[in-house]
């Protein structure tokens, strides 16, 4: 699990940090589905409690990095809650924003996408690993 989980926290950093430059510096957003991550960043989604979505991104990825350092035969017992309640909200989050891309702004960014199926890897990871614990 450990190493699963680094290097899912890994890929998602990179990914939330290339959004967050991206979104800092107002350059576009090199994009394999169209004009679908320009949308998603110019939308009253891509911000919250005035907060750019690609930094809750990488505050995500890096709290799950150092968790998943943190794992051990040691820790795995006091570990399992805050992991799982991150993988959790990181899950329910992802699923709110594709469903605000899919339902409400007709358009996918492929780096929301691949954020969110990072984040159902993370989710997939730890519920195969704790329940067998």
């Amino acid at each position: 699990m450990q190493k699963g989980l680094l290097i899912v926290a890994f890929l998602g950093l990179l990914v939330s940090g290339y959004l967050t430059i991206t979104y800092a510096s107002n350059e576009p957003i090199a994009c394999i589905s169209g004009e679908g991550c320009y949308i998603a960043q110019l939308s009253p989604y891509s911000s919250f409690a005035g907060i750019q979505t690609p930094i809750y991104g990488l505050i995500y990825y890096i709290v799950l990095g150092i968790l998943a350092a943190l794992w051990s035969q040691e820790t795995k017992q006091q570990l399992k809650l805050p992991l799982g309640i991150l993988t959790g909200i990181g899950l329910a989050v992802s699923i709110f924003l594709s469903g605000i891309e899919a339902f409400v702004l007709h358009a996918w960014c492929s780096w929301c996408v691949a954020s969110a199926l990072l984040t159902v890897i993370a989710f997939c990871i730890f519920w195969k690993v704790s329940s067998k614990t």
